[in-house]
């Protein structure tokens, strides 16, 4: 979602900076930041697939281990867990994101992580 009134305010100027003006896009403090200032943000709707191995029973069925996760009483809270890194690993190798679209209010209301008429600006 994106939003117009992306004002210059006290937030935008940093010490390296001038203190009257955006340190990004160099609006003074009242105007409207710079179309590609990287202050202005938008939001997105995104997909992410982790890709791990699990343990489960031998004798199931693919459909068996969707249901589990899917549809079952496993809660999706138990990944964060689930997601065991070794000293120095990361997760890049294992994550695929992909944009699915702009966001909605409704995304941000149903999501409620970011919501982009809140952001400093």
């Amino acid at each position: 979602m994106k939003r117009d009134n992306w004002f210059v305010t006290e937030y935008a100027a940093r010490s390296a900076g001038k203190p009257d003006r955006c340190f990004y896009c160099n609006s003074m403090i009242g105007e409207l930041h710079k179309t590609e200032c990287v202050i202005r943000i938008k939001t997105a709707v995104m997909d992410f697939t982790i890709r791990m191995v699990v343990d489960v029973p031998e004798f199931w069925k693919p459909e068996d281990i969707e249901f589990r996760y899917n549809e079952g009483s496993w809660c999706a809270d138990n990944l964060i867990d689930m997601i065991k890194k070794e000293e120095g690993d990361c997760l890049c190798s294992h994550v695929q994101a992909e944009y699915v679209r702009d966001a909605t209010i409704e995304d941000e209301e149903t999501w409620g992580a970011v919501r982009v008429n809140e952001l400093e600006s």
